[in-house]
């Protein structure tokens, strides 16, 4: 059963202008580049064939008019329908179904030629090779799939699945370095970005696929049909994205993001580690008025990293201005995200819960908001403040991040130092 066309929201093209919107023009960001062949015209047959995608079924108007364009569909026009989709679509599930759909239409054209851009960009290689490593891995589960469907003894199967199920896991820090070093340099460079948003709701179903799946493996009793399902999923989830990144994602934005910055984005990788306080700047006579006192830049930073919290400061207009690096930080945050609109730093699911806080503590309605939730092992407390200027003006919202799974069990006091003698 197709999703209802009544969550799609107009106007449709031409209401719609591709190419030269209020927007770019305010944000200075470059617009695509669309082949010579890709006129407004063009775009006016492809992009209701899209929409349509929605319920096949009452497409074939839209189809007869758009089967010709499709061996001749690129990389970059490719990205911009994605955007315009996402534009015109509210639900996020309803969105993966049309670009699924779009992408299958398309892919003769994006298949002809295997990794279609410049090589030689030392973070892309990177996922290149990730991205091979997770091929390599889905194919050693194919016999295992079999074999469980074959009726042989789960001893057989099972314990093959889960490594390899655990190594997948381990993969997904390929998604992470994504959301937080290339996206925002694509949100930066690229007008047309949206697509990365809809990536990142894909990436949180392959988290969600893995988790699901080494519960109904330890599971004596999970349905084979369910089973079926969940690797169904994750096998269409994860080569899809590897097709996505390879084939679009990639060739549609190298042209766009200057080259010095490609190079320099394996650098912004601070998940990986504590900022260097000697980086650090200080003021011309070393000392930076803090009201309360006067340190150096490389104090502060020392300061910032041995606080038992995760901090990223927003500004009034949303944008990430600092975030500090302790040593063991729960959520990955790299040099990329500082300009980045905030919203951009959650996953989509999320980002609605996040603009509602935002324009709250705007208008003054709510000054804090807390959470509590689990992430892997530990439970983590996570606070919104609101920050206000001495006229009463917003100045920003501060949020902090602790992991307070030890805190939980603390009973009593302690008073007395209990170093051991080394």
């Amino acid at each position: 059963m197709f999703l209802p066309i009544s969550t799609i929201r107009y106007p449709m093209p031409g209401n719609m202008n591709l190419y030269s919107c209020a927007s770019c023009r305010k944000s200075g960001k470059p617009r695509m580049e669309i082949s010579s062949s890709t006129t407004s015209a063009y775009f006016k047959v492809l992009l209701p064939y899209c929409l349509g995608l929605a319920n096949p079924a009452s497409n074939t108007a839209n189809l007869a008019r758009a089967r010709d364009m499709f061996d001749t569909v690129t990389p970059v026009e490719t990205m911009v329908l994605v955007d315009a989709v996402m534009q015109t679509v509210e639900d996020m599930e309803l969105v993966k179904t049309i670009v699924t759909r779009m992408l299958h239409s398309f892919t003769k054209a994006l298949a002809a030629q295997s990794r279609p851009f410049e090589r030689g960009i030392p973070f892309l290689e990177n996922l290149m090779s990730r991205n091979d490593r997770i091929a390599a891995i889905l194919d050693s589960l194919r016999p295992q799939v079999v074999s469980m469907n074959s009726g042989d003894s789960p001893a057989t199967y099972k314990r093959e699945m889960v490594v390899a199920l655990d190594q997948l896991s381990e993969l997904t820090a390929h998604y992470t370095m994504k959301e937080n070093i290339l996206f925002p340099v694509v949100e930066k460079f690229v007008e047309e970005s949206r697509c990365v948003q809809l990536m990142w709701a894909i990436h949180d179903d392959v988290r969600r696929t893995l988790k699901d799946l080494r519960a109904s493996l330890e599971d004596a009793g999970t349905p084979l049909a369910l089973l079926n399902r969940q690797f169904g999923q994750l096998f269409f989830d994860m080569r899809s994205m590897v097709f996505r990144e390879e084939q679009v994602l990639f060739p549609a934005i190298l042209p766009r993001i200057p080259r010095n910055v490609l190079l320099t984005l394996s650098e912004n990788q601070h998940e990986e580690g504590q900022v260097d306080p000697t980086a650090a700047k200080d003021s011309s006579d070393g000392r930076i008025d803090l009201v309360t006192g006067n340190p150096t830049a490389r104090q502060l930073v020392h300061l910032f990293n041995n606080l038992p919290v995760d901090i990223t400061l927003v500004d009034e207009d949303d944008k990430v201005v600092y975030f500090n690096t302790p040593e063991h930080r729960i959520f990955p945050r790299t040099k990329a995200v500082v300009g980045r609109s905030v919203q951009n730093c959650h996953p989509p699911k999320s980002v609605h819960i996040v603009q509602k806080i935002l324009e709250a503590f705007r208008a003054g309605t709510r000054k804090e908001a807390e959470f509590r939730i689990t992430v892997g092992s530990r439970y983590v407390r996570i606070t919104y403040t609101a920050l206000y200027h001495g006229d009463g003006s917003y100045a920003g919202t501060l949020e902090v991040s602790q992991d307070i799974t030890g805190l939980r069990d603390m009973e009593g006091e302690k008073r007395l130092l209990d170093w051991q003698d080394r």
